[in-house]
């Protein structure tokens, strides 16, 4: 159920963060949008303006342009004081003088007409009243007494929308030819001229902009969250099969966990019920052994009652050695870090004073540290290893094993050495395989107890291997991890 709401968990973040990165990458296209259209505006009102600035800087330069007097081009009032206001031609056609202020008025109705692009020429000061600025007109005629140059508004003229842009008017030496009486000089700000650019064309192309972003954006986000919902929906799938799978795996290991159990239990009650066959067989032949003393003297019947002797005592020591392997791999008591003298002391009485002990064999111990694990594999640990080091000695020297250990920071290391024939390097790792003999004489030891050792220790997280002696033999070394309890796998 966790999982399902960590999947669950996982696609709602995914999805947030889809929705804000095409959120975010929409707003900033839809952004860049708008300031592309007020860019190109700007420049079609800069454009504007700058074709009204020529023309009036040309008709400035010329000191006015005379035209014929029409109802739409009456004289001038505001020129009155100008000499030779008014002129007639040769032929007798009136003429009057247009200032260039006069011409831009006309030029901009002619021009807003044709292209509904709106121009004004303004002041403060004025020759004409209907030129009389606006309350935003006047606003950016006093800025740019200020310093600005140029001033921008969005705004609605008769219901429309429009950007405005003004920039401000200079006093140029032909200027005050009419103008030079209100008391301006050369440099002043004359006024203001404006320039006014529909935006309706602009809004519609943005408008198709903005719908084609938020089609394409959207397309996208419903790709991308398809995409989160299968991903999401696939990831729960394979959790599911994964939670199939591992409970079939559970099962398939408790079964074989039974098995193993079953398998176990069945080889240590055969171990039990054929230890004690072989038992009674070697007390019986050893009695008879003794009876026939005396008896039967031949050869042949002697070497079958030791034949007899030496299969039963195998058989026994088989059957010993299977309890051990199989009990290897379990604590049969508590894992902590336990001293191992006392118990080596009571092994070392058993294998030199016991039945069958070679002749002279010597085992020293010396300092070992305490080893976590458990005192009955402990006993079988040491039994196997120094056991194996007495019944593989050789007869042209006394036997010697030497057991001594050395503290690691996170392991201890012990080492069982001898000075017996030794193992070639290329089987050092064989003879740990059940039942792998290298000696001549395959009664020599079952085999299986280096196979017990190597159970044992990696059981308990550890490794063992075999080295070249010192005293001319073999070095059985093992490490088992410190710590109390330790890590032990089962």
């Amino acid at each position: 159920m966790n999982g399902e709401r960590r999947i669950y968990g996982y696609a709602l973040l995914a999805l947030l963060i889809w929705s804000a990165l095409l959120g975010g990458l929409l707003w900033y296209n839809l952004e860049e949008a708008r300031d592309h259209i007020d860019e190109l505006a700007r420049k079609e009102a800069r454009a504007s303006f700058n074709k009204d600035q020529a023309f009036r800087m040309w008709a400035t330069q010329h000191g006015g342009v005379y035209v014929p007097i029409s109802e739409r081009t009456p004289p001038n009032p505001a020129l009155a004081h100008v000499p030779e206001r008014d002129l007639t031609t040769p032929a007798g056609e009136q003429l009057t003088l247009m200032n260039p202020a006069y011409m831009l008025r006309q030029i901009m109705e002619d021009f807003g007409a044709l292209y509904g692009i709106k121009g004004k020429i303004t002041s403060t000061k004025l020759m004409n009243p209907i030129n009389a600025p606006d309350g935003w007109e006047l606003a950016a005629i006093q800025q740019f007494e200020k310093g600005v140059s140029e001033i921008f508004e969005y705004s609605e003229i008769n219901g429309e929308p429009y950007l405005r842009l003004m920039g401000a008017m200079v006093v140029l030496p032909g200027c005050l030819k009419c103008h030079g009486e209100q008391g301006y000089q050369v440099g002043d700000i004359r006024g203001g001229v404006g320039v006014s650019i529909p935006m309706q064309g602009y809004f519609a192309d943005l408008k198709v902009v903005v719908v084609q972003q938020v089609v394409t954006f959207g397309v996208l986000w419903l790709i991308g969250v398809v995409g989160i919902l299968l991903l999401t929906l696939l990831a729960q799938l394979r959790r599911r099969e994964r939670r199939l799978r591992g409970e079939e795996r559970e099962r398939y290991y408790r079964e074989i966990e039974r098995a193993n159990a079953e398998l176990i239990q069945f080889a240590n009650i055969s171990a039990h019920h054929l230890m004690e066959p072989s038992r009674r067989l070697l007390l019986f032949a050893r009695r008879l052994q003794e009876r026939s003393e005396g008896i039967a003297n031949d050869e042949e019947s002697r070497l079958a009652l030791e034949y007899i002797q030496q299969g039963a005592t195998r058989m026994r020591d088989l059957v010993r050695d299977i309890e051990r392997y199989l009990a290897a791999a379990l604590p049969r008591g508590e894992v902590r870090a336990h001293d191992p003298a006392p118990l080596l002391a009571k092994l070392q009485h058993h294998l030199l004073t016991g039945e069958g002990h070679p002749q002279g064999a010597q085992i020293i111990v010396e300092s070992l540290p305490p080893l976590c694990l458990d005192l009955p594999r402990m006993s079988d640990l040491f039994a196997v290893l120094i056991s194996n080091s007495l019944i593989h000695a050789t007869s042209e020297r006394q036997p010697l094993v030497r057991i001594h250990g050395e503290s690691l920071p996170d392991r201890v290391r012990v080492r069982i050495e001898d000075n017996g024939p030794g193992i070639p390097a290329e089987y050092r790792e064989r003879v740990f395989k059940v039942f792998e003999h290298l000696g001549a004489n395959p009664l020599a030891g079952t085999g299986i107890g280096l196979s017990i050792a190597r159970r044992i220790v990696e059981s308990s997280n550890g490794q063992i291997w075999i080295e070249r002696s010192p005293l001319g033999g073999i070095a059985v070394v093992f490490e088992i991890e410190k710590g109390e309890g330790g890590r032990v796998k089962f």
